[in-house]
């Protein structure tokens, strides 16, 4: 039978491949469709996670090292949200939601890194899942697949669904965490059926175009 920690070295290890290919499909299709592919709120939490639990509270070698990866793919979205997202007001208004962003998620990760003395940032980690979650269905719902695609949704709901079975081995009594797994795959799943409904919806209206 396998050991616990190679199974959980292999969680890792998914979840960082799924998550990096997840982050390259949503810049690819941000540069086509001229649209940051992140929700500013989600965007702004995983850019400061990634930042606090690489260079301030550094987690082990290989850790550390996907989330390096992971901070440097959120910084091109930055730049896309930056490049492409246009304002009914004045121009600083979108520096300061972005700026206004970083310093709530920098000061709620912070708070609830020492609050739980949670060092590893499972809380915060498993907290943003969800919300990034939550404002992706809101995504599909507002705006339809614009910077979106069904790969994008498959991807990363599996790469988050890995995430949430290394976390169950890890925590086995958390229930705090183990609610925040569960909602989170309500949602991705949720999510997927959104995107294959606007998808099929746009090939029938192409279609009908075309005829």
């Amino acid at each position: 039978m396998m050991h616990l920690i190679e199974i959980q070295r292999y969680l890792q290890l998914g979840v960082g491949l799924l998550w990096t290919i997840t982050y390259i499909l949503i810049i690819a299709k941000g540069f086509h469709d001229r649209v940051a592919g992140v929700p500013l709120p989600a965007l702004c939490a995983n850019f400061m996670w990634e930042a606090i639990f690489s260079f301030v509270f550094p987690q082990e070698s290989l850790q550390q090292a996907i989330n390096i990866v992971w901070f440097g793919l959120d910084f091109i979205i930055v730049l896309q949200f930056i490049l492409y997202t246009k304002t009914q007001t004045l121009f600083n208004m979108k520096w300061t939601a972005f700026l206004f962003g970083l310093a709530l998620s920098c000061s709620l990760i912070l708070g609830i890194t020492f609050e739980f003395e949670d060092f590893l940032g499972k809380y915060s980690a498993f907290a943003n899942n969800l919300m990034m979650s939550l404002l992706f269905v809101r995504m599909v719902l507002t705006r339809g697949v614009l910077g979106q695609s069904l790969t994008i949704a498959y991807t990363k709901m599996t790469g988050t669904l890995l995430a949430s079975v290394a976390g169950y081995f890890l925590f086995p009594d958390s229930v705090l965490l183990f609610i925040t797994y569960l909602f989170t795959f309500v949602l991705d799943v949720a999510y997927i059926i959104l995107i294959r409904q606007s998808t099929v919806k746009i090939m029938k209206t192409k279609s009908v175009i075309r005829v």
